[in-house]
């Protein structure tokens, strides 16, 4: 019997050290692109950049415009270089950058900084596009402090991002001489530089990319104009690929224990075990050389640690599994138990001692994050004791021998611990899924868990003082991480630490403004018109719009300065175009709008009064060639009127005669 046991147990041990090598999962790396923030004003703006499974990067500028642009009408397409290896950047934001000043030796300065070194490998990169009059000078830091080379930065290639050059591009506008996605940069080894056309002629879709084969601390833009008012667009993406496995002992899965991964470049990634023994880190920079160690059971057998884990072996990336598969020694069994408090919840990092006085043997553990003890190499169908912190012992019997489950005692109470728990909030909303930490006075983390569904978290150890850390809920939130100390005393009452995040406020929006008139041809204001302001660029934000005073003036609010605008008036062709301010609150005068002058009514003819007779012959005139006969000539002046009161006078003084007459009869007469 001992001989069939030993040799299956031999044959578990052989199988489980067999899956400790990593082996290929079947799910595909995921692609990034970054996500940006930006705040500030024209010439000292500062940032951020987010890239899942990439170093927290921040960056300054001293542009005199910069924006940071939704990404939905210009893009990366799937058939570029960068679209092959991250897939389309379509809809994730870029940043949209001018230089200092307009003007050659007025370069503007964009450093990003990043909190560790990058991945290496060739697992992410960054992306320049419209660089066409204007030029881009590289520097870098590599890790360890060293000036970056052309080779550290990885020069990928240069293409056109326009559709009508790369399928699945954005529809980009006709270059000047009626061409499209064309045009493209060139690159100088030696000066590290991204040069647009010959020309400097402003185009469309000129892009180039780098994928840097060294970890950097920090990457360099210098960015000049050479001719116009240029812009130039900055991308980043990364590749993420999971690691993932299991861990069993005995064929059982262990549940709560600290898995760690560690990249070369010496960041450390830490989870735990779930219920089922399964582990997972979903989005790890594809690089090579991970080292995977989990903590191991008491005397088990079977490798804690793997090495040269690669998530760069094939082209594009892969993920990986590595399961740990621990067993008992050949003739012994183990154990898997649980400690937990009086309320039920388990207690970690709390000391284990198993006794088994057959083998005359001790074995002394913690607790894992989940309350879990183990331990192996314990005699079979046997009674061991299990003091949990020095507690009296309670008494488990084992199983027998491997490969048979391990044994599961029902779970150990103790008064001897304390908890200490909380609530992870964002603007006040509880946060599931984020990542706590428990640490002792050193600084060690001794637990680690993850909020629930409410966003709380509870951790119950033994005496001492710890402090709680939490991960951000989410990028670029803000507020304390670490609480303040806190001491546990078994049996003592619970202890609250909560933590409190708030999201960043949007960046405030960087905006000009226009004023300016409309006026007819005659220098006349027209009111009552709407003018609008149409981004040149298309990705510069939406149309302005505002209405014409009596005065004929206008303003536009809200505009963008990273971009140049073409203004038009309703019922005209009338344009003119003009660049934004370059700092926030400044006023641009437009040029007048000219429209045509409202053409002025004919005025309405008067009528012309009839004479009662019109003469038939005109005097004959002295001197001069006029006609001897027929109708007075035409002097300029309306006869009409003065026929009228000449005839008028005619008949006027007529009376009078008579009267005269009449009055001299009578008076004549009297005297007779």
């Amino acid at each position: 019997m001992r001989t069939v046991t030993a040799a299956l147990t031999a044959l578990a041990l052989g199988g489980g050290l067999a899956l400790v090598g990593a082996s290929s999962a079947s799910a595909d790396p995921a692609g990034h692109w970054g996500t940006f923030t930006l705040a500030g004003q024209a010439r000292d703006y500062s940032g951020t950049m987010t890239l899942p499974g990439f170093p927290a990067t921040t960056f300054e500028s001293n542009a005199r415009q910069a924006t940071v642009i939704s990404g939905n009408s210009t893009w990366q397409g799937p058939n570029t270089g960068p679209g092959a290896a991250y897939g389309s950047s379509r809809g994730n934001t870029y940043l949209n950058q001018r230089p200092l000043a307009d003007a050659a030796g007025q370069p503007s300065v964009t450093t990003y900084t990043f909190a560790t070194p990058t991945p290496g490998a060739s697992s992410w990169s960054f992306v320049l596009g419209d660089v066409d009059a204007d030029r881009v000078t590289i520097a870098a830091t590599t890790q360890g402090g060293g000036t970056a080379t052309a080779a550290d930065l990885g020069f990928s290639g240069v293409y056109n991002s326009c559709s009508a050059s790369t399928a699945g591009g954005w529809s980009c506008p006709a270059d000047p001489d009626g061409t499209t996605g064309r045009d493209v940069p060139s690159w100088d080894v030696a000066s590290l530089t991204l040069t647009g056309n010959a020309g400097s002629v402003d185009t469309s879709g000129a892009t180039a990319w780098f994928t840097p084969t060294v970890p950097l601390t920090s990457l360099t833009l210098t960015f000049e104009r050479r001719s116009g008012f240029p812009v130039y667009q900055t991308w980043f993406a990364n590749r993420t690929a999971a690691i993932t496995g299991t861990a069993t002992l005995d064929g059982s899965p262990i549940p709560g224990a600290t898995v760690t991964v560690t990249a070369p470049r010496g960041t450390v990634y830490t989870t735990t075990t779930a219920a089922d023994g399964t582990y997972s880190f979903p989005e790890l920079p594809v690089i090579n050389d991970y080292e995977v160690a989990i903590t191991p059971p008491p005397g088990a057998d079977g490798a804690a640690t793997v090495t040269g884990v690669s998530l760069n072996g094939v082209p594009g990336g892969e993920d990986r599994v590595v399961p740990f598969a621990f067993t008992s020694p050949a003739g012994t069994t183990s154990i898997i138990g649980q400690v937990v408090d009086t309320n039920g919840d388990p207690a970690a990092d709390v000391p284990v001692v198993i006794t088994d006085p057959t083998a005359n043997t001790t074995t002394t553990t913690v607790t894992n994050d989940e309350g879990y003890y183990t331990a192996s190499g314990l005699t079979p169908n046997t009674a061991v004791t299990v003091a949990v912190d020095g507690a009296d012992p309670v008494q488990v019997t084992t199983r027998g021998a491997a490969p048979a489950a391990p044994t599961r005692p029902r779970p150990i109470e103790t008064d001897a611990v304390s908890t200490v728990s909380g609530v992870v909030r964002l603007d006040g909303t509880p946060q599931a899924g984020v990542t706590v930490d428990l640490l002792d006075g050193a600084g060690t983390v001794v637990a680690t868990t993850v909020t629930d569904a409410d966003g709380g978290y509870s951790f119950t150890t033994v005496d001492g003082t710890y402090t709680v850390r939490s991960a951000l809920p989410a990028p670029g939130a803000t507020g304390t991480t670490t609480s303040t100390a806190v001491t546990l005393v078994g049996g003592g009452p619970a202890q609250t630490r909560d933590f409190a995040f708030v999201t960043p406020p949007a960046p405030e929006a960087v905006v000009t403004t226009a004023n300016g008139r409309v006026v007819d041809t005659n220098d006349e204001p027209v009111a009552g018109r709407t003018v609008t302001a149409t981004p040149v660029e298309p990705d510069s934000g939406a149309p302005v719009t505002a209405t014409t005073g009596t005065d004929g003036r206008y303003t536009l609010q809200g505009l963008n300065p990273a971009t140049d605008y073409t203004v038009t008036v309703s019922g005209s062709t009338a344009t003119v175009d003009f660049t934004s301010a370059p700092d926030a609150g400044a006023v641009v005068t437009v040029d007048d709008l000219v429209v045509a002058a409202a053409a002025t009514p004919s005025p309405t003819p008067t009528a012309t009064p009839t004479a009662s007779a019109a003469p038939t012959t005109a005097p004959v005139a002295a001197t001069g060639s006029g006609p001897t006969s027929g109708a007075l000539a035409y002097t300029g002046a309306d006869l009409g009127p003065g026929l009228v009161a000449a005839g008028v006078l005619v008949l006027l003084g007529a009376g009078l005669l008579t009267y005269r007459s009449v009055r001299h009869r009578r008076r004549t007469h009297l005297h007779d």
